[in-house]
C-alpha cells in the first residue's frame, strides 16, 4: 500500500525552507543589483544627478552607432564622433568616464601626470627664459651701439668745447692789432656768429648727452634685472638640454618682441600666457620683459637722435672753420692789395717830397737874389734905385719909376710860394709818416689775421684735444 494521496500533494520541502531559499536567492540578486551599480557609479562622472528613464534611453541613443549611406547606395554604421571607448560588438560608444577608485596603475599614471605637468612647466619656463635671454642680448647690443653713439657724441662736445674756446682765444688775439686795424669787419662778425651758434649746440649736446645717459643708466638695470630673473627662472630648466637660441624657432617665433601679436592669420603663434605669481610667467618677468621691448624702441629714436646730433655739430663745426677760414683769407688778402697801394703811394709821395724840397732850394735861392746883397760893399751888388740915372729922370714930376712896386709884389708872391710850399711839405712829411704807420699796422694786421687762421687750422686737426685747447687759453 502506497503513501496517502494528502502527503503526495502540495509541495515537498517545507514552507519555511522554501521561504528561506527565496530570500536567500532575493538577496543574492539585491546585492548582485547594488553591487552592479556601485561598481558602474564608479565609473561614472562624480556630482552626477539621477536620472529619469527617459533621459537615460536619451542619452543611451546617443551611444549608438550612425547609420551612413555612401554615394554606392550602401549603408554604413560608424561610432560617434568624440572621445571614448568603441565597443564594436555592442554598437555603442560611451563617453570617457574616470574611476573613483585608484586603478593598478593609478601610481604610474600619477607619477606620468605629474611628469607632464613637470615637463610643460619646464617647457613654458625655457620659452620665457629664452625670450628674456634674447632681450637681454638684444638690449646688450643696443647698449654697446648706444655706447658708442655716445662716445662719438661726447667727442663731438668736446670738438664744440674746443670751438668755443678757440673762438675766444682769436678774439683775444685779434684785440692785439693796432687800434687803426680793430674796425668791426667781417671776421668778427663771423667770429660772434660762430660763437653764438656752437653756444646752442653746446648746450642741446649737454642735453642729448645726460638724456643718453640716462637711458644708458635705464638699460644696464634692465640688464640686471634681466640677468637675476633668468638665473631664478632658469632653476628649472636643469634636464632640459636644447639651446635656448633654438627655442623660439621651434615655438614658431622669429622675436622676443612680438609674441603676443601673430604676424599672418596663417602662421600658428604660441599666444603669450598671462602673468601668474606661481606659474612660469611671473609678473617679474613680465614687467621686465615689457621694460625692455618699451627700451628697445626708444633705443632706436635714441640712436637716431644722437647720430643727427653728432652729424649737426661736424657739419656746423666745419661750416663754421671754413666761413671763418675764408673770411680770414679774403681779409688778409684785402690787406695785402691795400699795402701794395700803399706802397705805391709811400713811393710817389717820397719823389713828390723831394721834388717839393729842390723847389723849396730853389724858391730861397731865388728869394737871395731878389732881395739883392746883404752888404752894398759887393762889388757885385746892382745898382739900387739911387742911382745917378734914376735921380735924374725923377726931377720931373709924374717919373716915377714901377721898379720898386713890381720887386715888392714879386718879393711878396715868392714869399707866400715858399710858406705854401712849406705847408705842402709838412703835410707831405705828415702823411709819409701815416702811411708808414699804415703800412706798418696792415703787416701787423696781416700776421695777426695769419696767426689767427693757423691757430684754428691747428685746433680743426682731430688729434688735437680739449685740454691742449684749454692750455692754449690759459697761457
Amino acid at each position: 500500500m502506497g503513501p496517502p494521496a494528502e502527503l503526495l500533494q502540495g509541495r515537498a520541502g517545507a514552507e519555511s525552507w522554501h521561504q528561506a531559499a527565496q530570500a536567500t536567492a532575493r538577496a543574492a540578486q539585491a546585492l548582485r543589483q547594488r553591487c552592479r551599480r556601485e561598481a558602474v557609479q564608479q565609473w561614472r562622472p562624480p556630482g552626477q544627478p539621477p536620472e529619469t528613464p527617459h533621459e537615460r534611453r536619451a542619452r543611451l541613443q546617443g551611444w549608438r552607432f550612425q547609420v551612413d549611406v555612401t554615394a554606392a547606395g550602401e549603408t554604413l554604421e560608424k561610432p560617434p564622433e568624440g572621445p571614448g571607448v568603441t565597443l564594436w560588438r555592442s554598437k555603442l560608444k560611451p563617453p570617457p568616464w574616470r574611476s573613483r577608485l585608484p586603478l593598478p596603475s593609478f601610481r604610474d599614471a600619477c607619477a606620468g601626470q605629474s611628469n607632464g605637468l613637470a615637463a610643460r612647466h619646464a617647457a613654458a619656463v625655457r620659452l620665457v627664459v629664452s625670450r628674456m635671454r634674447q632681450a637681454l642680448a638684444q638690449l646688450h647690443e643696443q647698449a654697446k651701439r648706444l655706447g658708442r653713439a655716445h662716445s662719438r657724441l661726447a667727442a663731438a662736445l668736446a670738438t664744440v668745447r674746443s670751438g668755443l674756446l678757440t673762438n675766444r682765444h682769436c678774439a683775444l688775439v685779434r684785440q692785439h692789432r693796432p687800434p687803426a686795424e680793430r674796425v668791426p669787419d667781417q671776421p668778427d662778425a663771423l667770429l660772434r656768429w660762430e660763437r653764438q651758434e656752437l653756444q646752442r649746440l653746446k648746450e642741446e649736446l649737454e642735453g642729448d648727452l645726460a638724456m643718453s645717459e640716462a637711458h644708458l643708466k635705464a638699460l644696464d638695470k634692465c640688464q640686471h634685472t634681466l640677468e637675476l630673473l633668468c638665473q631664478e627662472r632658469g632653476r628649472a630648466l636643469e634636464l632640459l638640454g636644447q639651446p635656448l637660441h633654438m627655442v623660439l624657432l621651434e615655438a614658431e617665433r622669429d622675436s622676443w618682441l612680438s609674441l603676443s601679436r601673430p604676424s599672418t592669420p596663417f602662421v600658428v603663434r604660441n599666444p603669450t600666457p598671462e602673468p601668474s605669481p606661481f606659474g612660469p610667467y611671473t609678473p617679474e618677468c613680465a614687467a621686465a620683459i615689457e621694460e625692455a621691448r618699451r627700451l628697445t624702441l626708444r633705443s632706436e629714436e635714441v640712436l637716431a637722435r644722437l647720430r643727427a646730433a653728432t652729424a649737426q655739430a661736424t657739419d656746423l663745426r666745419q661750416g663754421a672753420q671754413v666761413a671763418v677760414g675764408g673770411s680770414l683769407q679774403r681779409k688778409m688778402d684785402e690787406t695785402l692789395r691795400l699795402k701794395e697801394r700803399l706802397y705805391m703811394t709811400l713811393g710817389g709821395l717820397r719823389s713828390t717830397l723831394n721834388r717839393c724840397l729842390r723847389f723849396h732850394e730853389e724858391l730861397d735861392v731865388t728869394q737871395g737874389m731878389t732881395m739883392g746883397p746883404e752888404s752894398s760893399k759887393y762889388l757885385e751888388a746892382r745898382e739900387k734905385l739911387t742911382r745917378p740915372m734914376v735921380r735924374v729922370y725923377q726931377r720931373h714930376v709924374g717919373t716915377q719909376l714901377p721898379e720898386a712896386q713890381i720887386l715888392t709884389q714879386g718879393s711878396e708872391l715868392l714869399e707866400r710860394s715858399m710858406q705854401k710850399t712849406a705847408a705842402n711839405m709838412r703835410q707831405l712829411q705828415a702823411t709819409q709818416r701815416h702811411l708808414c704807420t699804415a703800412l706798418r699796422d696792415k703787416q701787423m694786421g696781416y700776421e695777426v689775421d695769419g696767426n689767427v687762421q693757423r691757430l684754428r687750422r691747428r685746433r680743426m686737426d682731430p688729434r688735437s684735444s680739449l685740454g691742449e685747447a684749454q692750455q692754449l687759453v690759459c697761457s
